[in-house]
């Protein structure tokens, strides 16, 4: 269970980017950060693991502050993908073994290889263990960085827009992937993310930030045609197709 309350958050010299912003999301559930640009849906990502030290309220995860915890206390309850990922010279085995460094003190053990050969397996990544990462395609890289996260064996996935720059076929796998770990695994996932229609198919809590603060929090029910206006200053239509719900822009 997350419990945010009345986070705020400014950078130095600037008005606040979060206001106030309060909810509650329990394991299990794959969570959308909607809203424009500039709403501060990465900068509320950063909180929760201490990229960004808020400058009021509180994050707890079962109960237990964020801000009470050690720097590997961190790490170990959650993984987080940032925006942009650099390949690097690294295989793509020792990249993702790499996740298990917060329980790594000298040498990796076996119990760390072994999770780390099954996170491949699982990501279906074994016919490029060996491969290096800055040989790989777009989408593959970002399969491994989704390994390495769960490599951490975290209780919080935090993914900052993972679906920038892919294909159409990537995109998809990716948020199938983040969706099937929530549900699977009980993982708490929250992904900031700007495709609404992604969003509608594989996530099922949706949390809009608008005004620095959260304009509306729940399940698919909520987004509504009057609710894209307000938030995105847009004219659309949601429509339910094959049993799924669709916006188009009008």
């Amino acid at each position: 269970m997350i419990e945010v309350k009345d986070l705020c958050f400014a950078y130095p010299g600037t008005k606040n980017i979060l206001s106030d912003v309060s909810f509650s999301l329990e394991a299990g559930h794959c969570l959308a950060l909607l809203g424009n640009n500039g709403a501060g849906k990465s900068t509320l990502l950063k909180c929760f693991n201490r990229i960004h030290e808020p400058q009021k309220g509180t994050i707890e995860v079962d109960g237990v502050s964020v801000h009470a915890m050690k720097r590997v206390e961190i790490a170990r309850t959650m993984a987080y993908v940032a925006q942009q990922t650099d390949a690097g010279q690294l295989t793509v085995f020792d990249s993702v073994l790499l996740g298990r460094k917060p329980y790594i003190k000298m040498n990796p053990t076996e119990e760390d290889l072994e999770i780390t050969r099954s996170v491949i397996r699982r990501m279906d990544l074994e016919r490029y263990a060996l491969r290096y990462t800055d040989e790989l395609s777009g989408g593959e890289l970002q399969k491994v960085v989704l390994a390495r996260a769960l490599a951490q064996q975290p209780k919080i996935l935090l993914l900052d827009e993972p679906t920038s720059n892919l294909d159409l076929h990537n995109q998809h796998e990716v948020m199938r992937i983040a969706a099937e770990i929530a549900r699977d695994d009980g993982l708490t996932v929250i992904v900031v993310i700007h495709d609404l229609n992604l969003a509608l198919r594989y996530c099922d809590r949706f949390l809009f930030i608008h005004n620095g603060g959260v304009y509306c929090y729940g399940d698919e029910q909520l987004v509504t045609a009057e609710l894209l206006t307000d938030v995105y200053q847009v004219q659309a239509q949601v429509l339910e197709v094959h049993g799924r719900k669709l916006v188009f822009v009008e």
